[in-house]
């Protein structure tokens, strides 16, 4: 077996990314599920025994009872991303943030996950784990009689929920009889609805489907297999050709430029929510002349995979924030998927806004029908501006094709928010960079 390659903060099975071969990928809609042990960074007991401390090989252990293999790892100061076989994992100090789409069994790592983070986090070898906040989400399955475990039905996904959470509550989002409806789940034993950790929570997710067929032809390859470049068997830091096509794909694609600055030219480099210096990290695949501003400093570290015939999966994390945003995307005609997700705190100071990154994501892929869900803690008037502003966005909208079908407002739990819309391209769509 060959050993993984280990490059300081980076990590990357080799072997299985130059081999793996997604010819029989189909169901592109995640399972996303989001545990906090913790309320906060801040909280954890013991700096030295946070969630990044729990060892990699026991992340392979619980992943593999989700049917997924690690890719490659990337780390910054407040997480660490791992690019999965099938989407992805973020572990901070204080959640873990699990991401999985196919046919995955992610709740069947429920168990082992609690036992290992009472081991390596709690120093008490049980699972009984109480946690202050659990959130379990997915769009409507494409081929849903193909998925596996408790996945086949959503009030069996609740029922094993309800086993591990207290305080549980399911909601579903959207048109019930339509294909494009959104299921949602959360909990927890949170102490107090009013208690102010400083988090700011806020999760925004763009789920679309029917992708344009031209705008997919970058995210397929005629790389097979096994194929590894002679230019990279030589030297370690390539990765796998697998990561080097994604990383290509990451630029030729403009995805690696999504958070840019709207004052453009203003900002010498990508911004962060959290604290805005920044040192500059060689990229570990070698791509110190790809994109532009490739010479200047980068606030983001990019981790991207091309499959193999098609599909691409990236994760982009802040090095001086918790800031992070993943793409994945299913391009097969008849099935095509992408999604995209961001922890970034939209309001009145961020230097992007929402609506500029919803554009930018949407000129990229011109789906023929999307969602959209936001998450986010109430609290200050930034909530009520981002919810506003995407809610008023259709005339922006209908100019790029699309016409509005639904928006649903909640006021949830635990002090959150959640405003979902879904919108179809008009008859004659007009989606155009």
């Amino acid at each position: 077996m060959v050993a993984p390659i280990y490059l300081e903060d980076t990590y990357i099975d080799s072997k299985l990314s130059n081999n793996l071969d997604s010819t029989f990928a189909f169901e592109g809609p995640e399972k996303l599920l989001e545990i906090w042990f913790f309320e906060s960074a801040k909280d954890v007991p013991d700096s030295s025994k946070s969630l990044r401390a729990i060892p990699i090989e026991q992340w392979v252990k619980i992943l593999d009872l989700v049917n997924c293999k690690i890719l490659s790892r990337k780390t910054s100061k407040l997480v660490d991303a791992y690019l999965l076989s099938e989407s992805s994992l973020f572990v901070f100090d204080h959640k873990i943030i699990l991401k999985t789409c196919g046919t995955t069994t992610t709740l069947a790592c429920l168990g082992e996950l609690f036992r290992t983070v009472g081991t390596y986090v709690l120093g008490n070898k049980h699972d009984e784990v109480r946690v202050p906040r659990v959130f379990y989400s997915r769009r409507s399955f494409m081929f849903p009689e193909k998925q596996k475990f408790v996945h086949r039905d959503w009030k069996n996904e609740v029922k094993l929920l309800d086993k591990y959470f207290v305080k549980g509550k399911s909601y579903v989002v959207g048109d019930f009889n339509s294909d494009d409806h959104w299921y949602l789940y959360m909990g927890g034993d949170q102490s107090s609805e009013e208690a102010d950790h400083g988090n700011n929570d806020q999760t925004f997710e763009i789920l679309m489907t029917e992708l344009d067929s031209n705008s997919s032809k970058i995210f397929h390859t005629e790389r097979k297999p096994g194929d590894i470049p002679e230019a990279e068997s030589e030297n370690l830091e390539g990765g796998s050709s697998g990561h080097q096509l994604g990383r290509e794909t990451m630029v030729q694609a403009q995805l690696d430029s999504i958070f840019e600055d709207d004052k453009k030219n203003e900002s010498s480099h990508l911004p962060s929510p959290g604290d805005s210096e920044i040192d500059f990290e060689g990229d570990s695949y070698g791509y110190h002349g790809l994109g532009k501003d490739s010479d200047e400093k980068s606030d983001l570290i990019h981790d991207a995979f091309s499959f193999t015939p098609c599909g691409y999966s990236s994760n982009s994390i802040s090095r001086k924030s918790d800031f992070y945003y993943t793409l994945h995307i299913t391009p097969e005609d008849g099935w095509s998927y992408a999604s995209f997700e961001t922890n970034y705190r939209f309001g009145k100071n961020s230097p992007v806004s929402i609506s500029s990154v919803l554009m930018s994501i949407l000129k990229i892929f011109k789906p023929g029908k999307f969602s959209l869900t936001l998450m986010t803690e109430s609290g200050d008037g930034d909530d009520n501006m981002v919810i506003h502003e995407l809610s008023s966005n259709a005339g922006d909208l209908k100019s790029l094709g699309y016409e509005k079908q639904e928006r649903v407002l909640y006021d949830l739990k635990k002090g959150y928010k959640l405003l979902y819309l879904n919108f179809s391209a008009l008859n004659t769509p007009s989606v155009s960079a």
